[in-house]
């Protein structure tokens, strides 16, 4: 079409020239005349060829419009001939936020994804200086650590059930292997060759929820949870591991979960929330793998406590309750504050029967040794190295404060903990002390980039979200994060108004740990994240059961600095 209207043109133009033509001579004033009606014949020509490059201008816009109509129509075509040939209720390939991939049914009721975090830790430690007792080397094992390993499925069942299924190959649990690493370690001074229960299992998560209430508008929602889920117990560990300032959680946390809370846990609870509160409850027994029974004779100083000798004995058994509320809560400032309890019916995590054992290593898991330990009144020397028995107790309960803050990149987080364990009588006793022990942390940090933000299903708080990730074109790097923390734990109680002092009938010093720790950490996106720590630690006024003689003696402790690093990647 555009062919034939520059046609049409040339042949107009072409013909207006040949009927002026002076084929003759003219006069000049014939001439003059003959000039001026061409000038005026070649202007009107040109107003005609100007609406005619504008008419042209206008079919090739609409000659554009059309093909653009036409591939539209085409490839609408095709998506309805591909409809048509999908069955009406076939799955659909999804992906999160967060790059978790999955199926879901067509009308989304039922999903099942794929999840799963690596997070790889190396360390190095320095400048070792030890006051043990008997000789093993002040060097600490530098290395290599799998810190978790995990992958599962989680997803929906008609609507209103969630579910999850996780497994960790990695070395994850924070309160299991003193006898492990016994065995594996000889160089672990003192060898607790008889602490705890075997290895736990592999199983983190395997839960189901129901979240109909939520789902149902209901004023007071309320989720209901049971299997083997990561009980909430306090701020930190409501937390998610990828989220953490520092590459583990501080000390005083990781031995309030030992009374009942934390990974791993079977559970049955509820929890509720809206944008500023969190309240959750839960009754919890041992972790997976551990006995639900057993059938270990009761230590000979629990004297009143004989009906525990029989077989079976109860599992560990607590009632785990958590609430907070975000006082202030705004888009880019908000304060958290919240109360946690957990009473320990049952504090039975040795192989004897009540018998509470309270430990960490020193906030990094490259090593092994564990200098922080309560070490009870049945402790002794064996042939194959000391036996640290766990505390003989009636009951424990660890009462919980929890703080935090925001103020843009500005993030500031602090908890602490009071430890009490009930005792039973030892024999000629007539009160049976009640041990108390404190602990607690405070952290803080400031970011570039991103910002941490509240949660409220978890009733925490998130990692550093970047503003702009990490985009190979230029168009953003991530975020950075610079961080510090101190935290104290005391697991020392002698009780000397009642008698029973260190040397003698089973008082109790596990220990006092200080850890200093800077930190760096850079998101390139929500994905991915590497991490760097440096640690001080000093722990002093240890107990320990003596090699020769089996009695309890004060030990000089244990100070250090570490390095560490983490390369971590979820989804």
């Amino acid at each position: 079409m555009m062919t034939m209207m520059r046609l049409g043109v040339a042949v107009a133009l072409g013909g207006l020239l040949l009927g002026t033509a002076p084929w003759l001579p003219l006069e000049p004033a014939v001439a003059q005349d003959s000039n001026a009606s061409l000038h005026n014949q070649i202007d009107l020509l040109k107003g005609e060829m100007s609406q005619m490059q504008h008419k042209l201008e206008a079919l090739q816009q609409q000659e554009q419009r059309d093909e653009e109509r036409a591939n539209a129509a085409a490839q609408a075509a095709a998506q309805q001939a591909v409809a048509h040939a999908l069955p009406p209720n076939a799955p659909r390939v999804t992906q999160s936020a967060n790059n978790r991939f999955g199926f879901s049914s067509a009308d989304g009721q039922n999903t099942i994804e794929l999840t799963g975090r690596l997070h790889l830790d190396a360390a190095d430690y320095l400048n070792t200086r030890s006051g043990l007792a008997t000789a093993r080397g002040d060097d600490l094992l530098s290395g290599f650590n799998a810190r978790r390993a995990r992958i599962g499925v989680t997803g929906r069942f008609m609507g209103d059930w969630t579910y999850a299924l996780i497994y960790d190959f990695g070395n994850t649990v924070d309160t299991v292997n003193i006898n492990n690493y016994a065995a594996q370690n000889t160089r672990l001074q003192p060898a607790y060759a008889s602490s705890l229960n075997g290895a736990l299992s592999g199983v983190e998560n395997a839960f189901i929820t129901y979240n109909g209430f939520y789902n149902h508008g209901q004023r007071f929602p309320v989720a209901i949870d049971f299997g083997y889920i990561d009980v909430p117990s306090n701020l930190d560990e409501a937390t998610s591991s990828n989220d953490i300032m520092f590459l583990e959680r501080s000390s005083s946390q990781v031995v309030q979960t030992e009374f009942g809370g934390g990974d791993f846990r079977a559970a049955l609870g509820a929890r509720s929330n809206n944008d500023r509160y969190w309240l959750g409850a839960y009754l919890t027994g041992p972790q997976s793998g551990a006995l639900d029974s057993s059938c270990a004779a009761t230590p000979t100083t629990q004297a009143n406590a004989a009906a525990s000798a029989s077989c079976p004995t109860p599992a560990q058994t607590a009632l785990v309750t958590r609430a907070t509320y975000q006082l202030l809560q705004g888009a880019d400032y908000s304060l958290h504050v919240g109360v946690n309890n957990i009473l320990d019916f049952t504090p039975r995590s040795s192989s004897n029967a009540e018998s509470l054992q309270l430990f960490d290593r020193p906030e990094l898991r490259v090593d092994p040794t564990i200098f922080l330990v309560t070490c009870g009144q049945a402790s002794t020397a064996t042939a194959t190295g000391n036996t640290c028995k766990g505390i003989n107790s009636k009951s424990a309960n660890v009462t919980g404060l929890e703080f935090a803050g925001a103020i843009g990149p500005l993030y500031a987080q602090a908890e602490f903990f009071h430890y009490m364990v009930s005792q039973y009588l030892a024999a000629g006793e007539r009160f049976a002390p009640t041990l108390g022990f404190n602990g607690g942390y405070g952290q803080i940090s400031y970011s570039i980039g991103g910002t941490r933000h509240y949660l409220p299903s978890s009733g925490a708080y998130t990692g550093v979200i970047p503003e702009r990730p990490l985009s190979l074109n230029g168009d953003g790097w991530g975020a950075l994060e610079i961080a510090a923390r101190y935290s104290a734990i005391s697991l020392n109680d002698d009780n000397p108004g009642f008698g029973r002092l260190l040397s003698s009938t089973g008082g109790v010093a596990g220990g006092y740990q200080q850890t200093w720790s800077i930190g760096l950490n850079y998101y390139p996106n929500n994905n991915l994240r590497f991490m760097l720590d440096f640690l001080h630690v000093n722990v002093s006024n240890r107990l320990l059961p003596n090699t020769t003689t089996g009695a309890l003696t004060l030990n000089g402790g244990v100070t250090f600095n570490a390095i560490a690093a983490r390369t971590q990647i979820n989804f």
